[in-house]
Parts: structure tokens; sequence; C-alpha cells
């Protein structure tokens, strides 16, 4: 009976664990990121502008995180996290919420091997990486 009840614990995934020890520990590595930029017509800053992060995953798309609306300087932050990646592929849309210039896209790569910061007190965060985007909008024809 005691075979058979180590047998389907094995199955389950217990038979490495020792209770008494500390044993294995379960986790995933995890990272933190950046996307800051700023929106512009090519001379001025363009306020009230929505960028959002996509995650491009098997050919679908998944909003990574709270979109940022620009300031009055045009400025915009997002920051994010993602679980292990060797690669992160993400879209970055702008989109005027006055409807005066057109939506304009970039794509950002971050890089696993890139991180950096990463702290000793935290066992599975392993860093963090920044890009800069900047846009350039152009004004819609249809006025």
């Amino acid at each position: 009976m005691k075979k058979l009840l180590n047998f389907i614990l094995a199955i389950l995934g217990f038979a490495g664990c020792n209770v008494l020890g500390g044993g294995e520990e379960y986790g995933t590595p995890y990272a933190s990121f950046k996307v800051k930029g700023v929106v512009t017509d090519g001379k001025n800053p363009i306020e009230n502008v929505k960028v959002k992060l996509i995650e491009m995953y098997h050919e679908n798309e998944y909003d990574r995180a709270e979109p940022d609306i620009t300031d009055s300087q045009g400025r915009f932050e997002i920051k994010s996290g993602s679980e292990i990646f060797d690669t992160l592929r993400l879209k970055i849309v702008a989109s005027d919420l006055n409807n005066n210039y057109q939506n304009d896209t970039a794509n950002v790569e971050f890089y696993w091997k890139e991180l950096s910061g990463k702290k000793k007190d935290e066992k599975w965060y392993s860093g963090s990486a920044e890009r800069t985007v900047n846009f350039t909008l152009k004004e819609k024809n249809d006025k």
C-alpha cells in the first residue's frame, strides 16, 4: 500500500519535496519593464493621446498593461512586468483621443539577457529593462 501511495504522490509531483528540511521551491522568474516617450506633431507636444502596449503571442494580441494618456508635454510612461521570456515582443499603439491625428504604431523587443538590477533579496526577480519610443503623429486629412 505504501508503494502505491508513493507512486501516486510521485505522479502528482510531491516525491521530491522534503517537508521538514525546506525542500524544493516552486516559482517563476519575472522581470519588470518600462516604455516611455513623447508624442508630437513634429513641432509641438500632443496632449490626450492614449498609448498602450500590446503583446503579440501566437498570432494573438493581448493588452499588456493599463494604457497611459499623454500629458501637456506629450509624455507617457507605461510600466509592466512579465514572467520569464527570451524575447518579449510588444506593439506600442498611439491613438489621439481628440481624433485630430492619425494613429501610429511602433514595435519594441525586450531581451531577457539585457535585464539589469537583479535584487539579491528577491529570489525570483530577474531585473528590469526600459525603452524610449517617440511618436510623430500626422494630422488627419478628412477635416
